[in-house]
């Protein structure tokens, strides 16, 4: 790092004063300004409680502070000489890189709420420049405490993985793991098996489990895809090892190298050199062409901090060093003795461990960004009606949880629906349920969408049985005749009944529940009549394409979206309630929405 020779600014040399006129901190150098305008000061801090095995009495850090655009970051790293030494919880990778700068990667999350932090977490960042840098400084003492004390990470705190560097920007492995499932892997740890992957469609290497086997390569799990990802291809090429525990070095960092990877299992009880010896020798044994690309390390975790653990996560890595049955070296007989040696060689490697980013692919962390709770998720919804309406609700229900769902419709589509349709241009001249449930079945790996290519009702006896096992029943059609048979439609059971329609030019919607054997038609229809709907006005009407005058239904595609949105939140809002209900919603000219509601 080249120094630039520049006069220091007075606002930083009044946060140098600041520093050493705190009892704990001392300046031990002068700032300096080098190439990328950062300005850096070394200091030192002290404990104010007993230091311990990992941090000691007094550390050396830098301030490091630059400007991004109109903002001036402050940072606070470890000096890579006089500074701590490993990785705690809430930090990143403490690791010297090659650049010459005098710090450490390894820089403590100060800005975060973290419960180390008390009442100081509420408390937000000043916005002047030295109220900021004693803000940060006052976290960082008692964040140094806190990891002297080893209660950096407090009970009851959702629990942070450490930072494995190496990942690449665009490889990342899916899986599925449950809580119903962790019992089954615990039974597994310390053994080792094969898995096979599929490549996620369009993604340029995403990929996801598929079954996992034993090492006998027995079949002994599958994992629970949607539709469109049970039909890519698969191939084995993952080795998976079952750990009781997530492989670190004291106190939180992530191995870098396969040495220290070795020493993290061996804390663990396992002989990773062993585990090597036997995947070698199988992989020989079967005369493989194509040895394994991945190592994924299984392990039981809890979800916050002092909790018992609620699922297995999975880690990733690209496994090399394995020898394969032409695998040479120069002045040693090619026998299996030799390649057994060769494969143990591999766990002692200072060669860096390349990780792939893995990510558990459930119903819960997969819409973490917003989810919808309740029993609504476990449901079965059938959408009768697959237009505009009927496929941004259905979109909806998936996204946020509602992964079970049935589309009917007999229609196709055409090129004039895509200008408010969920669907794209690949969809025009199919039958719109097939297209619409192929497009659910690609948005989310969970999602399990099943169309039906007919009229309602259906025809056929075995369509109308399955008909029978979906909890909820949707009508998105807007059509009467249909409301009348789903009245006559013996369901067999209690369902609960939703219908929803927009009126003419999409200015307002009808929404009507009732939870019932038998689909109260009479009742439903006579409130449809009686809503202040708008008049219909056919010279507002529009013909699409030439020959016989037939207009198409006048609504733009943010109307649509609009009464998706509210037509999702009242089937949301009704399911698990046994009273009938309507309302009327009414879209002003300003946009707001007026709504009208008789509960009975």
């Amino acid at each position: 790092m080249t120094n630039v020779v520049q006069s220091v600014p007075y606002e930083l040399q009044e946060i140098s004063d600041l520093i050493n006129a705190d009892p704990r901190t001392e300046t031990i150098s002068s700032w300096v300004f080098s190439e990328g305008k950062i300005w850096s000061l070394k200091f030192i801090v002290q404990l104010s409680v007993q230091p311990s095995q990992f941090m000691p009495e007094f550390s050396s850090w830098h301030l490091v502070i630059w400007q991004e655009g109109t903002f001036v970051k402050i940072e606070m790293y470890p000096d890579k000489k006089d500074g701590i030494s490993v990785t705690f919880q809430h930090q990143d990778g403490n690791y010297k890189d090659e650049t010459q700068r005098p710090w450490t990667a390894g820089k403590p999350c100060l800005e975060n709420a973290f419960a180390v932090f008390g009442r100081c977490q509420w408390l937000e960042e000043p916005e002047e420049l030295a109220d900021r840098v004693l803000w940060r400084l006052n976290r960082l003492q008692q964040w140094i405490d806190a990891a002297a004390l080893e209660n950096l990470a407090v009970k009851g705190e959702p629990l942070e993985l450490p930072a494995f560097t190496g990942h690449s920007a665009y490889s990342q492995i899916g899986f599925v793991e449950k809580t119903d499932e962790l019992k089954y892997w615990q039974s597994m740890i310390g053994k080792w098996g094969y898995a096979s992957i599929s490549i996620l469609q369009g993604t340029l290497d995403t990929r996801y489990i598929r079954e996992f086997y034993n090492s006998d390569k027995k079949l002994i799990r599958r994992s629970e895809w949607s539709p469109a990802m049970c039909n890519r291809p698969k191939i084995k090429d993952i080795i998976w090892l079952m750990l009781p525990a997530l492989p670190i070095l004291q106190p939180w960092q992530a191995p870098r190298t396969w040495m220290e990877l070795n020493q993290s299992l061996k804390n663990l009880g396992l002989s990773f050199s062993d585990f090597l010896v036997d995947i070698g020798r199988s992989l020989r044994k079967a005369y493989r062409r194509r040895l394994p690309k991945t190592l994924m390390l299984g392990f039981p975790l809890q979800e916050k901090v002092g909790e018992e653990p609620q699922h297995i996560h999975w880690l990733a890595l690209r496994l090399t060093g394995i020898s394969d049955n032409s695998t040479t070296r120069r002045g040693f007989r090619s026998t299996e003795r030799n390649r057994r040696v060769w494969d143990r060689e591999q766990s002692l490697s200072r060669e860096p461990i390349k990780w792939v980013r893995t990510q558990n692919w459930t119903s819960g962390q997969l819409r973490t960004r917003g989810e919808i709770s309740g029993d609504i998720q476990r449901k079965k919804i059938l959408i009768i009606g697959a237009g505009s309406l009927g496929s941004a609700i259905s979109e909806n229900l998936l996204r946020i949880g509602v992964v079970s769902l049935g589309i009917l419709d007999s229609d196709y589509i055409q090129v004039g629906n895509l200008s408010r349709h969920a669907l794209t241009m690949s969809a025009v001249g199919r039958n719109k349920a097939e297209a619409l449930a192929e497009h659910l079945n690609c948005i989310l790996p969970d999602a399990n969408a099943s169309s039906f290519n007919c009229d309602f009702p259906p025809e056929s006896e075995s369509i109308r049985n399955y008909l029978r096992k979906f909890d909820v029943v949707v009508d998105c059609t807007g059509e009467d005749k249909v409301l009348k048979a789903m009245s006559d439609f013996n369901w067999q059971c209690e369902k609960v009944f939703v219908s929803l329609a927009m009126t003419w030019k999409a200015e307002g919607l009808f929404a009507y529940a009732a939870k019932e054997t038998i689909f109260p038609v009479i009742d439903a229809i006579s409130h449809f009549k009686k809503c202040p709907s708008p008049e219909i006005d056919v010279t507002d009407a529009k013909i699409e394409g030439v020959g016989c005058w037939h207009p198409v239904f006048p609504a733009r595609a943010e109307d649509v979206n609009l009464w998706a949105a509210i037509g999702t939140k009242f089937i949301c809002r009704i399911v698990g309630t046994s009273k009938r209900a309507y309302e009327y919603f009414k879209q002003n000219q300003d946009g707001t929405v007026e709504r009208q509601t008789h509960e009975y």
